[in-house]
């Protein structure tokens, strides 16, 4: 057979000749055929016979029909599905363990189609452990085969070519072989079939010639290659009635790239909210449905089991695709909201029933619509019986339409084409029937997602102008300018990929895809004399970077001229801003609304925590009540084990009363009476949260809190004698505007009448925190100022860790408390007759004050006391953008 090369309209005229012409692919089909019928309409004619023209998937299977062959013939995905059960056994049987079952299954088939193809074999001595599972693994497929009665998809080819060859088959007079870079095994045995069976073969590639211009173009990246290429094709488009190509050699890495910028430069009024997708062009790699917003909402109700994860009830109550969406949407983002707020990570699905219907406090998120919908799945999951995939896939159904499912929006145009293509995908589970044994309903929805996975969505639509293709899709395709995209070294040639499972030697030494870097450039070679004869005019390119590493032209197009094609302004509508906007003014806004007179604001010492820490977060979280949402942590996260401790201190002290009780207490008692406060402090945290800790959880912690407070204990009796006078009491101080409730861990009155204020921290807290002008941790002083001062001892944070329990603290004295030493005038202004005591007392006033004042005037600039202590863990930066700012990062950079 020879390849011949001449212009298209040869190849259109042999079809209505009557020769039969098998295209590489689907898209040259419909190309071919649509071209075929244009040629057909321009002549004047009103009814004309359809061509012969077929892509050879579709031919064969027309033959296998003929044949009565189709019935007993595996599809693509009941092999693999079959592959697997195989390798699933042998694991078993072997006592071995696979992470990826089902890509081990796809290259295993692989493997045994490049042998069939091929028509070679090996034995276990050629090959090393790997081939030798890989060998046993093909006997069990075989034998599979022939107990069912099934064809060999793998060997489908060469059971036709023996049916042409026989007989069985009509051969048509001419057969052309359209756009096949490479004539593989099993297509020339094909074609020796219809040559034996007296048909004549010959093989097109396209029209002869060298294209008139090429010139190749380096971007800066992937980004800036593909934003210079939106804008030439779009000043192709406002020129002339041309057609372009858009040929990307990698096209699944700049697919989402190239969806992105080509709707900014042609048709950025599709970006706006609501708007309809404009189909300004036509991207040949659809989208797999098991990403498309309508079937992740179908995938994640089906998902749903007894434990529901936090994010996957927080996305379907999100979805403009679950039902009662319309009704409850601002229902269900308070319902989210609280919700989170438990910062629990999983939920029993009964209880989320059972909260839905009832809200939160005040009936807060009620959403009636969702707790239905929660109650159809939670009856689906009663049953577990095991079943085949195509009874499976009758459940999954009445369970979607039972919930609704899409929801009550209006479908549009793509919307339905979604909705049917996914009834396709479910209905096709029944095709596993014949070589799946019955399942459980995971496994049954795991072969769902991969089908979904596998699916390539791609709306219906007219051929537009401009198409965007990769190499294989372009095979024979014309047009009257293309852009090749992505031609640095690492893409054409390709790397090579030998098939794991065979003999590398076995690969190469016949020729097999990508078996060693010879036969990839021998390959690369074909398809781009392919695309460089594709159009008149090329344009070839490549980025200089990709993923932070440099990159280097392709060896095979390094010959071409550099080239500036002519590109058109840019549509992107943020880049028209930039450059359209006039000269903007600076303007500091960092002055809020003042507090009016008489409004309280609910926010204790926090709102003078925030100030000190940022005007700016204070403002936003007390004032415009700005707050991220909570996240849910596994088990119990810093949060719950600091209310554990200040419970569990603050029960025992209830019984204990004072130092001398304390050290009345022998070593068992005291720890039998620390287990049941703790017991004590963990069930108020249950019921707190709603949260029901495992068994073995629950006494890990338990243990572990009751260590920590032993080890606390030892600490409270190296102290002086004291009597615990108050316990978690509520007490109100007022400073300038603000009223602030604030709750004191505990006071203590020493021997000598005086007083002490402790405030317990899990962390590390560090006396710097307490001075400046700014103090971060307003408690203690705030609680100082606030008491008769004369009475005032000393204030101290008790420092709750394991190994480094203590007491971080200021005092008017010596031996007060462990490691606390009195106060100096350290740089405070001392009155005459007066004491650094009192000094630092009143410093404490004036700098509360401060704080006080200026949250109460709206003092809202973004200024962080500092970017470790203000910003790292705060989730307003995407509203205050500090992010960006010079100073923000040069204290990121300072150690």
């Amino acid at each position: 057979m020879t390849e011949s090369r001449f212009p298209l309209a040869q190849l259109l005229q042999a079809a209505r000749d009557g020769a039969l012409v098998l295209t590489v692919n689907q898209r040259l089909e419909r190309y071919l055929r649509r071209l075929f019928d244009d040629e057909c309409r321009a002549a004047g004619e009103q009814a004309w016979a359809a061509p012969a023209i077929r892509s050879l998937g579709r031919w064969q299977k027309e033959l296998c029909d003929q044949l009565g062959l189709a019935h007993a013939c595996l599809t693509p995905a009941q092999a693999l599905r079959l592959w697997e059960e195989i390798i699933e056994q042998d694991l078993t049987q072997c006592g071995a363990g696979l992470l990826r079952v089902g890509e081990t299954a796809k290259l295993a088939g692989e493997a045994h189609a490049l042998l069939c193809e091929y028509g070679v074999s090996f034995n276990a001595v050629e090959g090393g452990e790997d081939h030798q599972v890989f060998l046993r693994w093909q006997g069990a497929f075989e034998a599979a085969l022939e107990r069912g009665g099934w064809q060999d998809p793998a060997r489908l080819p060469e059971r036709l070519a023996a049916a042409l060859a026989w007989g069985e088959a009509i051969c048509p007079k001419r057969v052309w072989l359209a756009g096949f870079d490479d004539l593989r095994p099993a297509v020339l045995r094909l074609t020796a079939a219809l040559a034996a069976g007296g048909a004549a073969v010959g093989s097109w590639r396209g029209a002869p010639g060298a294209p008139s211009r090429a010139g190749q173009v380096t971007g800066l990246d992937p980004e800036d290659e593909v934003r210079r290429c939106a804008r030439w094709a779009r000043n192709l488009l406002a020129q002339s009635d041309a057609t372009i190509g858009i040929i990307a050699v990698d096209l699944a890495a700049y697919q989402k790239t190239l969806q992105r910028i080509f709707r900014e430069e042609l048709a950025p009024s599709s970006l706006l909210p609501g708007a309809a997708q404009e189909k300004a062009f036509n991207l040949s790699l659809g989208t797999p449905l098991a990403a498309t917003g309508m079937v992740v909402a179908a995938l994640e109700l089906l998902s749903l089991g007894r434990q529901v994860a936090l994010d996957r009830i927080s996305y379907l109550l999100r979805s403009p695709f679950v039902w009662g969406y319309l009704a409850e949407s601002s229902a269900r983002a308070l319902f989210d909201r609280e919700l989170r707020q438990l910062r629990q990570t999983a939920w029993p699905l009964p209880q989320l029933v059972k909260r839905a219907r009832s809200g939160f406090k005040k009936g807060l998120g009620r959403c009636d619509i969702f707790a239905r919908m929660l109650e159809n799945v939670h009856s689906a999951l009663e049953d577990r019986s095991r079943r085949r995939p195509g009874a499976w896939a009758e459940s999954f159904a009445r369970l979607l339409d039972d919930c609704h499912w899409p929801g009550d929006r209006r479908l549009d145009s793509r919307d339905y084409q979604l909705f049917v293509a996914w009834k396709e995908v479910l209905a096709g589970l029944a095709a596993y029937d014949e070589v799946c044994s019955p399942m459980g309903r995971a496994e049954a929805l795991t072969l769902l997602k991969r089908a979904a996975g596998e699916t390539l969505f791609q709306p219906q639509g007219s051929e537009e102008r401009l198409q965007i293709l990769g190499t294989l899709e372009a095979a024979g395709l014309q047009f009257d300018h293309v852009w090749i995209l992505g031609l640095h070294e690492q893409a054409l040639p390709a790397p090579a990929r030998p098939n794991p499972f065979l003999p590398l030697d076995l690969q190469r030494r016949h020729g097999m895809p990508h078996a060693d870097a010879a036969r990839e450039l021998d390959f690369a070679g074909r398809v781009l004399d392919r695309l460089l004869t594709a159009a008149p005019q090329v344009v070839v390119s490549w980025p200089a970077r990709q993923d932070g590493q440099p990159c280097r032209i392709s060896p095979l197009v390094r010959h071409l001229p550099e080239w500036n094609p002519e590109l058109a302004d840019s549509q992107a509508p943020a880049r028209i801003v930039r450059r359209e906007s006039g000269p903007l003014e600076a303007w500091v806004d960092d002055l809020g609304a003042p507090l009016p007179a008489g409004v309280r604001v609910s926010g204790g010492t926090a709102i003078l925590k925030d100030q000190a820490l940022c005007p700016f977060r204070a403002y936003a979280r007390h004032r415009l009540a700005a707050d991220g949402l909570a996240v849910g942590s596994l088990g119990l996260d810093g949060l719950d084990r600091g209310v554990l401790v200040h419970d569990a201190l603050e029960h025992f002290w209830r019984q204990t009363g004072d130092w001398h009780q304390l050290q009345a207490l022998s070593e068992s008692a005291r720890r039998s009476r620390l287990a049941t406060c703790v017991n004590r402090a963990l069930q108020r945290l249950e019921k707190d949260r709603q949260l029901h800790l495992p068994a073995a959880l629950r006494a890990i912690e338990a243990r572990r809190l009751t260590e920590l407070l032993a080890e606390w204990l030892l600490v409270e009796g190296a102290r002086a004698p004291f009597v615990v006078e108050e316990l978690e009491r509520w007490h109100q101080e007022s400073l300038a505007q603000l009223t602030i409730q604030t709750r004191i861990d505990r006071i203590d009155r020493l021997a000598d009448g005086s007083r002490l204020i402790i405030d317990y921290k899990t962390g590390r807290p560090a006396l710097g925190d307490l001075l400046g002008r700014r103090p971060v941790e307003p408690q203690l002083p705030l609680y100082g100022v606030g008491r008769q001062q004369e009475e005032l001892a000393a204030v101290a944070f008790g420092r709750v860790r394991r190994g480094d329990c203590g007491f971080v603290g200021l005092a008017c004295r010596d031996e007060i408390l462990p490691r606390v030493a009195a106060v100096t005038d350290g740089g405070l202004p001392v009155p005459a007759g007066g004491s650094a005591w009192q000094s630092l007392l009143e410093f404490w006033r004036e700098a509360l004050l401060d704080l006080a004042r200026a949250f109460a005037a709206g003092r809202a600039e973004v200024d962080p006391i500092s970017a470790r202590q203000a910003c790292d863990r705060c989730d307003l930066q995407a509203l205050c953008r500090i992010g960006g700012t010079a100073d923000f990062e040069a204290a990121e950079e300072t150690p």
